[in-house]
């Protein structure tokens, strides 16, 4: 499945949604302390609101990540499986041809002794 084209590179978009999160951290945790000077609650949720917002745009970035690797993984595992599944095949065809030679063998030895 191909990628969509982009003028803007995976790895900028990454870098970017990162920085926004962290900023947003940043600035949820610096707002909740200038709110702790004045005991203002209202400044404080909102410091902890924006806290939150940056800190589930870090989670949802890493879980994203997480699910790309598992997928490639799952991937290599199951072209890795069918590989094996090729030579298990491989393998039986050819203990069956054995087999059917054995038994040929077999029965060409029974006609020989009894015909001698």
């Amino acid at each position: 499945m191909k990628q969509p084209l982009s003028i803007i590179p995976e790895k900028w978009k990454r870098t970017g949604i990162v920085t926004i999160g962290g900023l947003l951290i940043g600035a949820g945790f610096a707002d909740c302390l200038i709110a702790m000077n004045s005991v203002d609650l209202n400044q404080i949720a909102r410091g902890l609101t924006i806290f939150s917002a940056g800190l589930t745009i870090l989670v949802i970035m890493d879980n994203s990540k997480t699910q790309k690797e598992t997928e490639k993984l799952q991937k290599e595992t199951q072209l890795q499986m069918e590989r094996i599944e090729d030579k298990l095949n491989a393998l039986q065809q050819s203990q069956q041809i054995t087999n059917s030679q054995f038994l040929e063998i077999k029965e060409l030895i029974q006609q020989n002794h009894s015909e001698t």
